[in-house]
């Protein structure tokens, strides 16, 4: 019998301008098919400023990301709006998925981030893997990472806590999530990530197996995980328990 052949869903064409940060820099999107098309010339011209079009080009081809052109309503908007010159004749749009991998590949070399502080850098030294102040986790994204936790180096949004076990540099949340040292599964279609959701992507190693240690654990990465949630996105799996409920003898 012959196979029914694969469905598509009609194209989106939303024309609902919206934001989101890339690099520190603020860019205009659209929602299209459920995730956030980015417009590249803003991308181009702020975050990637400092790379030619062969370059970029050349990542992009490598990573296999591929852009697409917004529509005409959706071009008068980002005119409009002052994003783009009147006299632009198109503009491309990119996932913000592919947003990030593009600009990791870029901007990190795909492994390496910005150079750590000197008090970061010494912590290298301190034998983390042994440290009962270290907590085993690890990510599934683009390739995979295994790493080590340090809650107490978590002293802002940005800082440097997770050490990854191949090179030992020191990555915040949101960057650790998009390194890897493995194949970088070019061929796969990535849909959806934004490291700001790194709260739902960095989980507790597999080598954890007694339970008071799972548990123990566990309850540590929540905490990490709840420090700087400004937007109370992040829900811990156990309710905290705070004490003895009322009545209690």
């Amino acid at each position: 019998p012959v196979l029914p052949g694969p469905f598509f869903m009609p194209s989106d064409r939303s024309t609902e301008r919206c934001e989101t940060v890339l690099e520190g820099e603020t860019i205009s999107c659209f929602v299209v098919g459920g995730e956030k098309r980015l417009c590249l010339p803003q991308i181009l011209n702020s975050v990637l400023r400092d790379f030619s079009l062969q370059q970029i080009n050349s990542v992009c081809d490598e990573l296999h990301i591929y852009c697409s052109r917004c529509t005409a309503d959706q071009l008068e908007i980002l005119k409009v709006m002052g994003v783009l010159p009147f006299s632009a004749p198109s503009c491309g749009l990119i996932t913000k998925t592919d947003a990030e991998r593009l600009c990791n590949a870029l901007l990190y070399g795909g492994a390496y981030p910005p150079p750590c502080k000197k008090e970061l850098a010494a912590s290298l030294a301190l034998g983390l893997e042994l440290s009962e102040r270290s907590v085993r986790v690890y990510h599934e994204c683009f390739g995979k990472c295994k790493g080590l936790l340090v809650p107490e180096l978590y002293s802002s949004p940005s800082a440097a806590c997770i050490q990854c076990l191949d090179c030992r540099l020191m990555y915040p949340p949101h960057k650790f999530v998009v390194h890897s040292h493995k194949a970088l599964e070019n061929r796969t279609c990535h849909w959806g990530f934004d490291s700001a959701n790194w709260r739902a992507y960095i989980l507790l190693s597999q080598d954890y197996t007694g339970k008071e240690e799972q548990a123990r654990l566990g309850r540590c990465l929540d905490d990490v995980k709840e420090k700087f949630d400004y937007g109370n996105k992040y829900k811990r799996r156990v309710p905290r328990v705070s004490g003895p409920g009322p009545g209690a003898g």
